[in-house]
């Protein structure tokens, strides 16, 4: 199999030729296989062992509630704190928090994937549907997000497969939503002459929703999923054809910018957005309103007993005057031994006056579940309230 693909670095014409031929001695490919939650289960384990016993050298990394923002070097590394399993043909571990979740480009770079094996999707929906910003934006903010995947791996020599979102409770997600998704990541992978698995094909969510969380199926049918994927991915992988044309695909996908609201900071570049997030060790003592809030609207949605959500404040006072935004972003307590807190019953509007301190102080609610789904915003430092 090879396959070309062209890149525009400067005004100079690069042809990359990706050499996959005699795939279909599959001891000689290299796998790399990124997933969320839906791949930390029974789908996860079955899709992860039919690779290996086809003969691939797989690398396996599954980080809970990971999405493009995750893997992304382009943007801020960020703690998995709801389970992260990742395996070597030589080793295996299964933890349920690692600080930082490992970046698709240095993936690539140190262990040179002939395929790389993408899971995701459904951590971009609450993208795709933010009220906060115009509908235009949200598409071009995620076709943004899958172009930069479809990029970086190409442009480390490899090719994408990815594995669109299976069929999700449409009272969870709207059918149309979901095609919406699916047809962004179709669209884009086979721009950059990836492929694609239909999932949404071949799956559908029966059990009841809020019971069960209208994402996240059982071993039964996870395994049944995960068998389709792997008949469709050894066949991809044994076939010899060449593409009828190269592709021309753009050399730095530009990340969508997001519509700046009144009274919003302004963004700084990633450089500084990063130093300021890791070099913020202040204590802070803000008076602070409430302008956005993360919530669960069925505790059954959680995995864990306890949750963080991520509330977002405007800075009415800062009493140290040692805080540099007009906005911050807090992780509260908001659920409890699957309780709600009194916190997750504050409204919007709402004033309050609290002292709090980055959230990586306190590691043990690195542990929690955290729930935030607000618009990305990584030139926030993440605070949460000092404990007395």
């Amino acid at each position: 199999m090879k396959r070309e693909i062209f890149f525009l670095p400067g005004f100079f014409a690069v042809l990359l030729t990706l050499s996959l031929s005699n795939l279909g001695a599959a001891d000689r490919a290299r796998v790399l296989y990124l997933g969320d939650s839906l791949s930390m289960g029974a789908f996860g384990r079955t899709f992860d062992q039919s690779l290996r016993s086809s003969g691939f050298a797989v690398h396996t990394v599954v980080a809970g509630g990971a999405s493009p923002y995750y893997w992304l070097k382009n943007y801020q590394s960020l703690p998995c704190t709801i389970g992260f399993w990742e395996k070597t043909p030589h080793s295996e571990r299964r933890v349920g928090y690692v600080p930082a979740v490992p970046k698709l480009e240095d993936l690539v770079e140190s262990h040179e994937p002939d395929v790389v094996v993408v899971q995701t999707g459904i951590n971009l929906y609450a993208t795709l549907r933010s009220k906060r910003r115009p509908k235009t934006d949200n598409v071009a903010e995620v076709t943004s997000l899958i172009e930069q995947m479809c990029y970086s791996i190409a442009k480390g020599g490899a090719i994408s497969y990815w594995v669109l979102p299976p069929h999700s409770h449409e009272k969870r997600y709207p059918e149309a939503l979901q095609e919406e998704l699916g047809s962004i990541m179709r669209s884009v992978a086979r721009k950059f002459d990836g492929e694609v698995f239909e999932s949404r094909e071949v799956t559908h969510f029966d059990d009841p929703y809020p019971a069960t969380d209208g994402v996240h199926y059982g071993p039964t049918e996870a395994r049944s999923w995960a068998e389709k994927v792997s008949g469709h991915f050894r066949r991809f992988m044994e076939a010899d054809y060449a593409p009828e044309t190269p592709r021309m695909v753009r050399a730095e996908p530009v990340r969508a910018e997001p519509t700046k609201t009144e009274g919003e900071p302004d963004a700084l570049p990633v450089e500084s957005s990063q130093r300021s997030f890791r070099d913020q060790e202040e204590e802070v003592d803000l008076l602070i309103k409430l302008v956005a809030k993360s919530e669960i609207k069925h505790i059954s949605e959680l995995e864990y007993a306890n949750a963080l959500g991520v509330y977002e404040y405007e800075v009415v006072k800062d009493r140290l005057g040692n805080y540099p935004f007009d906005r911050i972003r807090v992780a509260h307590g908001i659920v409890f031994g699957r309780k709600y807190t009194g916190t997750a019953h504050h409204e919007i509007g709402s004033e309050m006056s609290l002292r709090m301190v980055p959230l990586a102080k306190y590691k043990s609610l690195l542990t929690w579940q955290t729930v935030d789904d607000l618009r990305p915003n990584f030139e926030l430092p993440l605070y949460t309230p000092k404990l007395d």
